[in-house]
Formats: structure tokens, C-alpha cells, sequence
């Protein structure tokens, strides 16, 4: 078997796909496969793919449908691990190797991700909790795998049917992470393991604002997730859970405050009842 398929989707990438490919060819760890499922692009990305001869990627052309096609390359993955690239990002050339050393030590957790250095537009690192509660929690307030960071076991997705939703449209990785969670562990290396290119033309940046609904599903999801969690041997949480907690959810069904206020005030509530000492 081999250790690690890389999936990259590609949809119109010809600008920065180079780049994007040189740096999965350029990781110290060499024993992967580099799979490129392109979604039906109409620039010149097809032409740069074929321009390179490494025998360790795999081409596959599929109809414009992202979701559709992102899932035919974890289907077509033949490692042990799937690491999850977009094309337009970077790995780090230690990326593969340390992550798949932690998957290696750590049996019990199913799939991590680690943190991600913001070029173009922003410049920052963007960090995600370690330690699979609290990113579990962290699904209220932003998600819970950086997915250009995703690294996961397949046979578990396999065995657990777990594949990217159509119905849950760009927010389809946030559900995708959420449903490993449940059935497994996460956890987020405290490294920089992407270089995530940030501009004005990025689908992020121009569709993601216009699916808030979804986002709001997902996190209402979690929401009802996390409540099943608490016990009720202290009087204090079967309080919260059976007073207070339906009615912060009134409130929220009325309007009277935005979702990111109502899942921001239930991460501080959720975290002080799950993650005490």
C-alpha cells in the first residue's frame, strides 16, 4: 500500500497550479501519490498538468461538480493516509513527513491538520486547537481542520462511509470534518504545515459569505452534538441543558441576536461545562 495519496482538486488553476504542484514533488517525504482530479477547467490548468512527468501523479478528469469530483479522488486514493491540498496553496517540503510520523505514533486519532500561513491579500498564521475536545467545541466559532492541512485515514472513511456532501455546498469540508469527529478523534499539529494564497478572486472569498445558512446548520448540528455530551450528575448542567439552553435557543429562533453572537456565547457556555478539569 502506498503510505499517502495527496488529492488536489483543480478547477481553472492555470495561475498558481504550478507552484501548487512543484511543492508536493519537493516534499522529503517521497513515498505518495499526487492525485489530480481536475472539475471540468477551461483555462490552460490541463496543459500544466501534463507538462510534468513524475510517475507519482495520477490525472483524472471529471465534470464540472466540485464536490462530486473531490470525492472521486478520496475514492481513487490508494494510501494508507489522504492529505488534502487546494490548487493554489503550498505545503511546507516537511509537510507529508510530519504528519504522517504523528498518524504513525498516535493510533487513536483518525485524521489532524496543523496551522497555516496566510500570503497575498493577508499575511498572518492562523493556529487551531490541538487536542480533539476543544476542536470539536471550535466548529461553533470557525471549524475544526484547516482542510488545506487534512491528513486522514482512508480505511476509516471507508468504514464509516463518510464522503463530502452535496448538500452542504463550500461548507461541505466543515461537514466532512465534523462527521470524523463523531466517530473518531482529531487532533492539529502546533506547526505551520500550508502556505494559503489569499486574494480577492478566491472562491472562499467570493461564495463562502453567501452560504451563511449552511454554516449555521452545521453549527447548529454541532451544537445538539456537543449537548448530548453533558451528564447529568451535577445539577448545574442539567440546569443549562433543560432551563437556560432552550431558552437562549428561543431567543435565537426570534432573531434577537446573530448567529455569530449565539454560537459565540454557547462555544464559552460549552466550554466551561466539557472541557473542566
Amino acid at each position: 500500500m502506498i503510505p499517502v495519496t495527496v488529492v488536489i482538486p483543480v478547477y481553472n488553476g492555470e495561475t498558481f497550479l504550478k507552484e501548487t504542484i512543484e511543492s508536493v514533488l519537493d516534499q522529503t517525504f517521497t513515498n505518495f501519490e499526487l492525485i489530480l482530479v481536475d472539475d471540468g477547467s477551461t483555462d490552460s490548468s490541463l496543459e500544466i498538468i501534463h507538462s510534468f512527468t513524475d510517475r507519482r501523479i495520477r490525472f483524472i478528469q471529471c465534470p464540472h461538480d466540485f464536490i462530486g469530483t473531490v470525492n472521486r479522488g478520496y475514492q481513487l486514493a490508494k494510501g494508507k493516509y489522504i492529505a488534502q491540498l487546494d490548487h493554489d496553496d503550498r505545503m511546507i517540503p516537511e509537510r507529508l513527513q510530519i504528519q504522517y510520523d504523528f498518524m504513525e505514533s498516535n493510533p487513536q486519532i483518525t485524521g489532524c491538520g496543523g496551522w497555516m500561513r496566510c500570503f497575498g491579500k493577508h499575511t498572518h498564521v492562523i493556529q487551531m486547537p490541538p487536542v480533539h475536545e476543544k476542536i470539536m467545541l471550535s466548529i461553533l466559532r470557525h471549524g475544526p481542520i484547516l482542510n488545506p492541512t487534512g491528513f486522514v485515514r482512508k480505511q476509516f472513511l471507508i468504514e464509516h462511509q463518510i464522503k463530502h456532501q452535496t448538500d452542504y455546498s463550500y461548507y461541505a469540508d466543515v461537514k466532512f470534518w465534523f462527521e470524523v469527529a463523531k466517530k473518531g478523534r482529531l487532533a492539529n499539529i502546533p506547526q505551520v504545515l500550508t502556505l494559503y494564497r489569499t486574494s480577492d478572486k478566491q472562491a472562499t472569498e467570493k461564495l463562502l459569505p453567501k452560504c451563511p445558512e449552511i454554516l449555521a446548520k452545521i453549527k447548529m448540528e454541532v451544537l445538539e452534538y456537543l449537548l448530548l455530551q453533558l451528564t447529568n450528575e451535577e445539577k448545574l448542567v442539567d440546569k443549562v441543558k433543560q432551563q437556560f439552553i432552550p431558552e437562549l435557543m428561543k431567543l435565537k429562533e426570534q432573531d434577537f441576536f446573530t448567529d455569530d453572537i449565539f454560537f459565540g456565547f454557547m462555544y464559552e457556555v460549552l466550554s466551561g461545562l466539557l472541557c473542566r478539569d
